[in-house]
């Protein structure tokens, strides 16, 4: 199993709650719909500690079978029109930080 871990960023003018409202109500089930070959799909919204600092507004996870399968679900997403046109709602996407993984479940 492939897991992608996106670091999101919110666009500017936006607050935290409304990134993430807007990101868990209205892109989240869109992006699961229409996202092919994900197999599990998770948003991780940051919690508020003071004096805590983040690196971004949120950490979207999302699960493949396999590389072809991530392949396949980034040619569509990169090609997606009504993703794209729906992320520039609330994303700034040129600050993502991309990672493609493998678990390894310790506990």
């Amino acid at each position: 199993m492939i897991k992608s871990i996106v670091v999101a960023h919110r666009k500017a003018g936006l607050t935290r709650e409304e990134f993430n409202r807007y990101w868990k109500n209205e892109h989240g089930p869109l992006a699961a719909k229409l996202i092919p070959g994900v197999r599990r799909y998770v948003q991780n919204h940051l919690v508020d500690i003071p004096g805590m600092e983040y690196e971004g507004d949120g950490i979207v996870e999302m699960w493949y079978d396999d590389i072809e399968a991530w392949q396949k679900s980034m040619k569509y997403i990169q090609s997606s029109k009504e993703l794209a046109e729906d992320g520039a709602k609330f994303c700034d996407l040129r600050n993502a930080s991309v990672w493609i993984v493998e678990e390894h479940v310790i506990k």
